[in-house]
């Protein structure tokens, strides 16, 4: 493609994922997937380069958008990409207009004029939080509580392109491992926390390689590898993971407890479990039982009163605000409201209650999200808590399970409780995730 042509499929991109913002529809990495796969010949290398500068843009979104408003211009997909280039790269503006086949027009009368004015818009200390730091004004009390003095770093790494982390498979030991990583992408490096985790910051594809195919790795962001040592699930145990998803934690408790025990990974939606089955072959996980349950109704409570009492683990990664995935997702902040958070609180209780009745006497419940906000992480517990009484559980320190499960450097918390784990990519170098565990006495 040429580069008029990208800037073009780039305008194209931002319309579709403004369009996803408007209406919560389709998201971002959806909208890129779905716009390159509907475009076969856009080579790899074209692909690349329209993801990256896509992205660019939707990272400074809240910037752009205040830049666009006083300039008078509409927001879309183009006016953006105009805003960002004026402040990046201003000599490929003058690829608008460029005489090739699927190249932007030309710039008008008024998109010169706004260029012109961008130049004098610069943040400063008056600047809306949106367009200095890309934080929606209402979440903004909860972030400067969760952070502190910490605020401008940690908000500065949540707005970071997150790196691509790579874990090994348990079940599948390979000793050339960390060589044959090497030869994938060359800055490859092991991570801080997780013993069989793997760092690279280049943008490498590895699902096509022979190592994801065979079942040998799996890309996991290490704060998820690090919660399920945190499960601490033993070989022959029960285990629940009650909001599976695409069942990646599943895969990894599985790879822990050797394919001895059961994991019964469930989640609301069947799309999400679908391609379990698939990865938990590749992966040589024997002992998965994938099911999807209904949200609410007596179908629900038949199918979870089944294992009352009789799990011995009970994972509960919830649905959340997701404010600890921005690297990976940016425009996960500006679909938020505070009517959805307080939403997902309420879900939040109501899941760690569902798992609670599965769980067996001396067993444990891992509350899980990948949210770096009080209110959705120990506050719920708090809550669970005041509604069960501490006469038959108590809260266990993460770190005693730490020392006994992870041969690694203990991370020190972020949550207000010292005795819950609360990674953040600031001081972790990891997504935004908690964990606090429950033990049924």
């Amino acid at each position: 493609m040429r580069p008029a042509a990208r800037l073009q499929a780039v305008i194209e991109i931002l319309d579709g994922v403004e369009e996803g913002i408007r209406t919560l529809g389709t998201p971002a990495d959806r909208v890129v997937a779905d716009y390159c796969r509907n475009r076969r010949f856009i080579g790899s290398k074209d692909r690349r380069s329209i993801l990256a500068l896509s992205y660019d843009v939707i990272r400074r979104r809240g910037f752009h958008l205040w830049r666009i408003a006083a300039a008078g211009l509409s927001a879309n997909g183009r006016a953006l990409l105009i805003s960002h280039l004026a402040h990046a790269t201003p000599e490929e503006l003058a690829l608008f207009g460029d005489a090739v086949a699927h190249s932007p027009v030309e710039l008008s009368d008024s998109e010169q004029q706004a260029v012109a004015q961008f130049a004098s818009l610069q943040t400063t200390a008056n600047t809306p939080l949106s367009a200095s730091h890309e934080v929606p004004e209402f979440i903004e009390p909860a972030l400067r509580e969760r952070f502190g003095a910490d605020f401008e770093g940690a908000i500065a790494a949540l707005n970071e392109t997150a790196p691509l982390d790579i874990r090994s498979n348990p079940l599948r030991p390979y000793e050339d491992l960390s060589k044959d990583l090497i030869e994938i992408s060359e800055d490859i490096e092991k991570l801080n926390y997780s013993p069989i985790g793997f760092r690279s910051n280049s943008k490498v594809r590895v699902t096509g390689t022979e190592l994801y195919t065979s079942g040998k790795i799996e890309v996991q962001d290490e704060a998820a590898q690090v919660a399920c040592y945190l499960v601490d699930a033993k070989p022959g145990m029960a285990v629940v993971d009650l909001c599976a998803g695409a069942g990646g934690k599943s895969l990894l408790l599985s790879a822990l407890m050797n394919n001895k025990g059961q994991v019964f990974a469930f989640d609301v939606s069947a799309k999400r479990l679908s391609a379990l089955s698939a990865r938990s072959q590749r992966a040589g996980c024997r002992n998965i039982q994938v099911k999807a349950v209904p949200e609410v109704g007596e179908n629900r409570a038949r199918i979870l009163s089944g294992f009352t009492g009789k799990a011995d683990r009970v994972v509960v990664d919830a649905p959340c605000s997701g404010t600890g995935t921005w690297r990976r997702n940016p425009d996960q902040r500006w679909r938020l409201s505070a009517d959805q958070i307080a939403e997902y609180g309420a879900v939040q209780l109501g899941l760690l209650t569902d798992g609670a009745h599965m769980v067996a006497k001396g067993g444990r419940l891992v509350y899980m999200t990948c949210s770096v906000l009080a209110e959705e992480n120990e506050a719920v517990v708090e809550a669970f808590f005041a509604a069960h009484g501490t006469t038959d559980w108590k809260l266990v320190n993460y770190k005693s399970v730490w020392t006994s499960t992870l041969d690694s450097k203990l991370a020190a918390t972020a949550a207000k409780n010292e005795s819950m784990l609360q990674l953040v990519p600031h001081q972790h170098q990891t997504d935004g995730f908690f964990v606090a565990i429950l033990e049924k006495t």
